[in-house]
């Protein structure tokens, strides 16, 4: 009986001196093959993961180095759960979506992102994140993982940063700007001056005014990321799991602290982006303000869009995104409205002149408009083929007074210029008198501040302590805004004291005589001034000839400054005989009819 097991041991000694060394040179290599990246990839299940690794930024890294964790017993039991993995292939049991979870240690070890806790922050696509509150505090009373941000849900983006998960945990039950949705959390306050889509503006003035973010970027949230009862059956189907339903500290536990289960497997996506600009007037306003309460003039004005025989201007705020709200902030009754003060809360004190011109010059050119439309259906006596042309008129007027031009300024002046050099068109035609100028009070010449500033020349105001009337330096005095305020650079700014002002009268009150062209032209500008509806003068060919002011404008004194030709009386309106003196060739005969070649069209517009 010994002999027997002696003669067995030492066959299986045999047995083990020939077949041990090759079964443990093929573990070895079975485990060394096993744990190469092509290898994970030849199976057709696991392709997909294995291109988008080798396109990431760990394509440098072996799969079994962030898979299986530090450790020979980590090893060991990943190599099993790999072999039955194989073993779940082979014999056609397997999932198409595998299961995989990365444990924090295998991002955190040597060599690795040991560091990344201790880096503090970093910016990322703009955004500010610091990786230690987010690994060592609670967050929302969950402990994150590595994977809780960093993972899969996008196919071909291999363990990246998956900012829906991130927009889920610091939007969920909390609104815009508050709790853990506050902006200041991940965004810097921007300290320079940002155009978008022609809209500029100083974000450092966020920071100086205290302003609320919302005031601008309401909307940018959208989606609540509630859990549907239904998404536990995808997973589950034993009754007592899913009776836990509602028991969130052990859900959440369960599912991101002991396991890596995807956010959005179980809640629905919240979406955090600048909205398009159709989403951004799509806003809770229409919910009583319905196109049948007459609000959509408004939205569509807002657009550029509604006008008849205009092209599409759509107003700036609209093109940056910003909606209703972020203007309608003034409480009055059950509404919320927009005014002077909406405006300062963005842009600072200086809205608040900019506000009141585009009012008041906006509605001295709408109601301006609107008389001249009265005035030409009171003409057509209601014949429909004299009033059928005006119905385009007629609608745009309509649109403006329903819209209120001052939510698209830009697209409200192209409006009442096309409507009322139709109306004059029509008015001509039918032998009525036209104006030579149109019906509304503007400055009678072209600057780069009155791009803005249009409607300046209703605004009084007070300088050196003193009324100061725009329009009767703008409009009659014909002086251009340099004159007083500094260029862009100085932008509104005084470029003149009291003692200038004082000065400048006083020239203006003694008589006119021996002052050169020169000094005039410092403030006025020498354009055509108007004398009549059908004579003009062209102070610029007289200025270009030397020709000083006071040849015509002698010995004016009077407490408004205008030129002789606005101001009937100043001095006798000069006549043929006069303008003969330099004219001699070109006076007209006694029928007053001009000889041949002369200019008179250069003043006659009946010429």
């Amino acid at each position: 009986m010994r002999q027997r097991v002696a003669a067995w041991v030492q066959r299986m000694l045999v047995v083990a001196a020939v077949a041990v060394p090759p079964g443990a040179a093929f573990t070895l290599l079975a485990f060394e093959v096993s744990s190469q990246p092509r290898f994970c990839g030849s199976c057709h299940v696991m392709r997909p993961y294995y291109e988008s690794w080798q396109h990431s930024t760990h394509r440098d890294v072996a799969c079994v180095e962030c898979h299986i964790p530090p450790g020979v017993t980590s090893a060991l039991r990943k190599k099993y759960e790999a072999l039955a993995m194989v073993a779940s292939y082979f014999t056609g049991r397997y999932s198409t979506n595998p299961w995989a979870e990365i444990d924090d240690p295998s991002c955190l070890r040597s060599g690795c992102h040991a560091k990344r806790v201790l880096l503090g922050r970093e910016l990322y696509r703009g955004i500010l994140f610091d990786h230690q509150p987010h690994l060592t505090e609670m967050r929302r009373s969950k402990r994150l993982r590595c994977t809780s941000c960093h993972s899969q849900i996008v196919q071909g983006s291999h363990i990246a940063v998956t900012s829906s998960t991130c927009f889920l945990c610091h939007f969920k039950d909390n609104p815009l700007n508050e709790g853990t949705g506050r902006c200041t959390l991940c965004h810097a306050i921007p300290e320079t001056r940002i155009t978008t889509a022609g809209l500029s503006f100083d974000h450092g003035e966020v920071k100086r005014f205290g302003m609320d973010c919302r005031l601008c970027h309401e909307g940018i949230v959208r989606g609540e990321g509630e859990v549907p009862p239904e998404r536990c059956y995808t997973c589950h189907n034993e009754i007592e799991r899913l009776e836990r339903y509602g028991e969130t500290e052990f859900l959440h536990r369960k599912h991101v602290t002991d396991h890596k289960v995807e956010c959005l497997n179980c809640h629905i996506e919240i979406v955090h982006k600048v909205p398009a600009r159709e989403q951004a007037v799509a806003t809770a306003c229409g919910s009583c303000h319905s196109e049948q309460a007459g609000h959509s003039p408004v939205r569509d004005l807002y657009r550029g869009i509604g006008a008849r025989g205009v092209e599409p201007k759509p107003a700036p705020m609209y093109l940056a995104g910003i909606r209703c709200e972020a203007c309608h902030t003034r409480p009055r009754g059950e509404h919320r409205a927009a005014d002077e003060v909406s405006c300062m809360g963005c842009h600072g004190p200086p809205y608040l002149t900019i506000y009141r011109t585009w009012t008041a010059g906006l509605g001295d050119r709408l109601r301006a408009v609107r008389g001249e439309l009265d005035r030409a259906l009171a003409l057509a006596h209601g014949d429909p083929t004299r009033t059928a042309p005006l119905s385009d008129v007629r609608a745009n007027v309509e649109f403006l007074e329903r819209a209120r031009p001052v939510h698209n300024p830009g697209y409200a002046l192209a409006i009442l210029a096309r409507a009322h050099g139709d109306l004059a068109g029509f008015l001509a035609a039918w032998g009525a008198a036209v104006p030579a100028e149109p019906p509304w009070t503007e400055a009678p010449y072209q600057a780069e501040c009155l791009g803005c500033h249009f409607g300046i020349e209703h605004i009084a105001a007070q300088a050196f302590g003193r009324d100061f009337a725009h329009r009767a330096h703008v409009v009659e005095a014909r002086l251009r805004c340099a004159v007083c305020h500094g260029g862009m650079e100085a932008h509104g700014t005084l470029r003149i004291d009291a003692a200038a002002c004082d000065a400048c009268h006083a020239r203006i009150q003694r008589p006119m005589a021996g002052v050169a062209g020169e000094d005039c032209l410092g403030c006025h500008v020498a354009d055509v001034g108007r004398v009549s509806d059908t004579v003009r003068f062209p102070h610029a060919r007289h200025v270009e000839l030397g020709l000083d002011c006071a040849l015509c404008h002698e010995g004016v004194e009077r407490k408004k400054h205008v030129d002789f030709a606005r101001s009937p009386g100043a001095r006798p309106a000069l006549g043929h005989e006069q303008c003969g003196s330099c004219h001699a060739g070109d006076v007209p005969d006694a029928a007053g009819v001009p000889p041949e070649g002369s200019d008179c069209h250069l003043c006659h517009v009946d010429f």
